[in-house]
C-alpha cells in the first residue's frame, strides 16, 4: 500500500510539474507561425523549433505513462493521464506573398526562447530525480535538459544576430528583413555556394553569374533570390553602378526592378553593337558558303534585339516598361513588367503556353497591356503592375512537336518552365517593399496554366495568392487545393467552342466541377478564335480578369445570350456545356 500510494503521489508532482511546462516552446512556435525572417533560415529554423516542442510534450508524457504503470504495478488504480500535446494557433492574419521581418517580432522570440532557457532546467532536475527515486529511467529528465540547452543557444545566437542588424542598419536605408537573410542564414542549411558566387561578383566576375543563373534555373533554394537583393542592397552605391554594366546581371531574380530594368537596357545596347560589328565583318565574307549560316544566325540576333526595342516604346495611358529579362538566343526569352512591381500592391504575371516565345511576343505584350488597364479601372487606389512572362521554352508547332521534352502533348516543357517561373516569383517577393497588402496574382493560358502549376508545386502557398487559368487543357492536379491557395482563390474561365479548354489533357478537368475552382463568366465565340479571345477588347472575360484581379467577384459581368441565329463555328451551346471528352 506504501509502495503504491508513493507511486501516486509522485506520479501527480510529476503530472503537476508537466501542466507548468509542457507549454514551454509553444510561445515561441506561435510567434514563428505569425512572423518571419526573409531568406532561407526560417523554415529550417522552424522546423527545428517544432521538433524540440514536440519532444518536450513526448518527454514529460513518457515520465507520467512510466509512473503510471508503476502505481498500477503496486496494485493501485490507473492514474488518468493528462492531455500534453498542444495546438498553437495565431490571432495574427495570414500574411499575404510579399513581407518582412519584424524586428519586434524577433526580440520577442529571442525572450520566449531565454525564458525556456531558465525554466526547463530545474524542471529537469526535478523530474529525473522523481524517476530515479522509484527506480524508473530518468532520460526524460534528461531529455528536457537537453531541450533547455537548445533553447539556451539559440536564444544567444539569434540575439547576437539580431544585435548586428540593429547597430549596422543605418535607419531605414536597409530593412531588417534583408540583413536577416545573409545573418541567419547559418539555418539554411549550407548557403555558401550563393554567397561565395555573389562575392566573386562583386569583384565583377561575369562567369560567377552565369553559375548563379544556373542555380537560380533549377529552383532548389526557395531564399536564393532574397540572398540576391540582400547582397546588393548592402552594397555602396559606387560598386553597385560599376556592376550594373556586367552582361547579364539583371537576370539575376531578387534584384529590384529598376537596377534589372537599367542593367537589361545597357546590355542590350551593348549586344546591338556587338553584333552589329559581327554582321558587317560576316556581310564583307558572303561569297564564303561555309558562313551563311552564321551571318543568318547573327541578323536573326539583331532582328530580335530591334524587337524588343520597339515593344518598350512607351504606350500612352500605361506606365514605362520594365525590363526584366531577355534573351536573344535560342527560342528566345524576354519577360516585361508594366508598372514597378516592387511597389506594386497588386502583381499580375501572365504565362502563355503553346507557340508563344520572343518571336511571337507581341500578343503577349498586348495582352498584358490591356489587364493592368481594366484592373486599373477598377483597382481604386491599388497599383497594378502586370507583367509578360516568357521566361521558358513554350512548345511550338515544329518537328519539336514529336520529341517528349518539348511536346505540347507532354509535361517536360511545363516542369522546367515552372522551376524558372518559381524562381522569378521568389524574386519578386524579395525585392518588393515589405507589404501587409500586397498580392501576387498569375494568369496561366492554355499550356502556361500547366507551367504556372508545376511552379505552384515547387512553392506551396508561396508562388502567388490568386491564381487565374484560362482556355486550360488541365493543370496536372486534381484539385485546385493543391496549388497551396484557397480553392476560391483559383479561378477558371473557359470560352465556349474554345477546343484547347475542352481536352482535360492533364489531370481532372480544371472546368469540372470535382477540381473544386471558383468559375467566371466568359461566354463563346467562332471555335477558330474563342482561344484567343479571353483578352478581347471591352469583352466579357477581360472585364472579368480584371475584376478577380482586384478580388471583387460580386462585381463579376456576364455575357449577353447569342440565340438569335446559330452558326456552323458557333453552335449554340452554353460555354459550360462545351464537349469535354473526359465528363
Amino acid at each position: 500500500m506504501a509502495d503504491h500510494t508513493a507511486a501516486l503521489e509522485a506520479f501527480g508532482r510529476v503530472a503537476a510539474l508537466a501542466a507548468e511546462h509542457h507549454t514551454g516552446l509553444d510561445g515561441a512556435t506561435r510567434l514563428m507561425r505569425s512572423h518571419a525572417w526573409v531568406g532561407g533560415g526560417a523554415p529550417a529554423f522552424a522546423g527545428a523549433l517544432a521538433r524540440h516542442r514536440a519532444t518536450l510534450q513526448t518527454a514529460l508524457t513518457g515520465a507520467l505513462t512510466s509512473l503510471a504503470h508503476l502505481v498500477i504495478r503496486h496494485g493501485g488504480p490507473a492514474p488518468a493521464l493528462p492531455a500534453l500535446t498542444t495546438s498553437v494557433t495565431s490571432m495574427s492574419a495570414t500574411p499575404a506573398t510579399f513581407q518582412g521581418i519584424d524586428p519586434q517580432a524577433m526580440a520577442a522570440l529571442i525572450s520566449a526562447l531565454d525564458h525556456a532557457g531558465h525554466t526547463l532546467p530545474p524542471a529537469a532536475t526535478r523530474l529525473a530525480a522523481e524517476l530515479s527515486a522509484h527506480g524508473l529511467p530518468a532520460h526524460p529528465g534528461h531529455t528536457l535538459g537537453q531541450i533547455a540547452d537548445w533553447a539556451t543557444a539559440q536564444s544567444a545566437d539569434l540575439r547576437r544576430r539580431l544585435t548586428r542588424i540593429q547597430q549596422t542598419v543605418p535607419g531605414t536605408a536597409l530593412p531588417a528583413g534583408l540583413a536577416a537573410y545573409d545573418l541567419f542564414a547559418a539555418h539554411a542549411g549550407d548557403p555558401s555556394a550563393a554567397r561565395t558566387l555573389l562575392a566573386r561578383v562583386a569583384g565583377g566576375d561575369g562567369a560567377a553569374i552565369t553559375s548563379l543563373l544556373a542555380l537560380q534555373d533549377q529552383a532548389r533554394d526557395p531564399g536564393l533570390a532574397a540572398g540576391v537583393h540582400a547582397w546588393w542592397r548592402a552594397l555602396p552605391p559606387d560598386q553597385q553602378d560599376r556592376l550594373i554594366r556586367l552582361a547579364g546581371l539583371g537576370l539575376l531574380n531578387g534584384l529590384p526592378a529598376s537596377v534589372r530594368d537599367r542593367s537589361n537596357r545597357l546590355w542590350l545596347a551593348t549586344e546591338k553593337a556587338r553584333l552589329k560589328r559581327e554582321l558587317a565583318a560576316a556581310t564583307a565574307e558572303l561569297d564564303n558558303p561555309a558562313l551563311l549560316g552564321g551571318w543568318e544566325r547573327i541578323a536573326n540576333g539583331l532582328r530580335r534585339i530591334e524587337r524588343i526595342e520597339r515593344e518598350l516604346q512607351p504606350v500612352a495611358g500605361h506606365p514605362t516598361p520594365l525590363l526584366l529579362a531577355f534573351d536573344v538566343t535560342g527560342q528566345g526569352r524576354l519577360i516585361v513588367s508594366w508598372g514597378d512591381p516592387d511597389t506594386a500592391d497588386i502583381t499580375v504575371t501572365s504565362v502563355s503556353g503553346l507557340t508563344s516565345g520572343l518571336d511571337a511576343a507581341h500578343g503577349d505584350l498586348q495582352r498584358s497591356r490591356a489587364l493592368w488597364q481594366q484592373a486599373t479601372k477598377t483597382s481604386g487606389e491599388q497599383v497594378i503592375a502586370s507583367i509578360t512572362w516568357l521566361g521558358y521554352d513554350a512548345p511550338q508547332i515544329d518537328p519539336g512537336i514529336f520529341d517528349p521534352g518539348k511536346s505540347v502533348a507532354f509535361e517536360s516543357a511545363a516542369a522546367k518552365g515552372g522551376a524558372a517561373l518559381a524562381s522569378f516569383a521568389d524574386g519578386l517577393r524579395a525585392s518588393h517593399s515589405p507589404s501587409g497588402r500586397a498580392r501576387a496574382v498569375i494568369v496561366g493560358h492554355s499550356y502556361g496554366s500547366l507551367t504556372t502549376s508545376h511552379a505552384a508545386v515547387l512553392r506551396p502557398g508561396r508562388l502567388a495568392d490568386d491564381f487565374i487559368f484560362v482556355g486550360s487543357p488541365g493543370v496536372g492536379v486534381d484539385h485546385a487545393s493543391q496549388l497551396g491557395v484557397r480553392p476560391e482563390n483559383v479561378w477558371v474561365g473557359e470560352a465556349g467552342n474554345d477546343p484547347v479548354a475542352a481536352l482535360g489533357r492533364f489531370g481532372t478537368d480544371p472546368g469540372n466541377a470535382s477540381f473544386g475552382a471558383q468559375h467566371f463568366p466568359v461566354g463563346r465565340d467562332v471555335y477558330t478564335k474563342a482561344h484567343s479571345s479571353y483578352w478581347n477588347p471591352d469583352s466579357v472575360p477581360l472585364r472579368n480578369m480584371g475584376r478577380i484581379i482586384n478580388r471583387q467577384k460580386d462585381e463579376l459581368d456576364h455575357p449577353e445570350p447569342l440565340n438569335e441565329q446559330p452558326q456552323v463555328l458557333m453552335p449554340e451551346l452554353a460555354p459550360d456545356l462545351a464537349l469535354k471528352p473526359n465528363r
